[in-house]
């Protein structure tokens, strides 16, 4: 019994902390939501290895926050959609937000 001991502890361990971080991924994974934003910057990445990347600049009309990211699509008419209300539609995922379309 005492050799099995510490495969017991690191069951009865994986069993109590993985299994509710399992459930709680599941059934939050896959909810979406979009928000209104505004668009206050379009650059290019600048980077050789990434031509259609463009770094979007959005500002939360609520609370004033300047958020971005990069977006690999669509590039020619984000351009010219500069100080525009954006919608941001995503997804919940377990490491944050992902980005899925942006609604003009």
């Amino acid at each position: 019994m005492y050799p099995l001991s510490p495969l017991l502890i690191y069951g009865i361990l994986y069993i109590f902390i993985s299994d509710p971080i399992k459930l709680w991924a599941y059934y939050t994974q896959g909810d979406y939501w979009y928000k209104e934003y505004i668009l206050t910057d379009v650059q290019e990445c600048g980077t050789e290895y990434e031509d259609s990347c463009t770094r979007l600049y959005f500002k939360d009309p609520k609370t004033n926050k300047i958020h971005h990211f990069r977006w690999y699509d669509d590039k020619s008419t984000i351009m010219n959609n500069k100080n525009d209300y954006v919608y941001i539609v995503g997804e919940a995922s377990l490491f944050g937000y992902i980005v899925r379309d942006l609604e003009r």
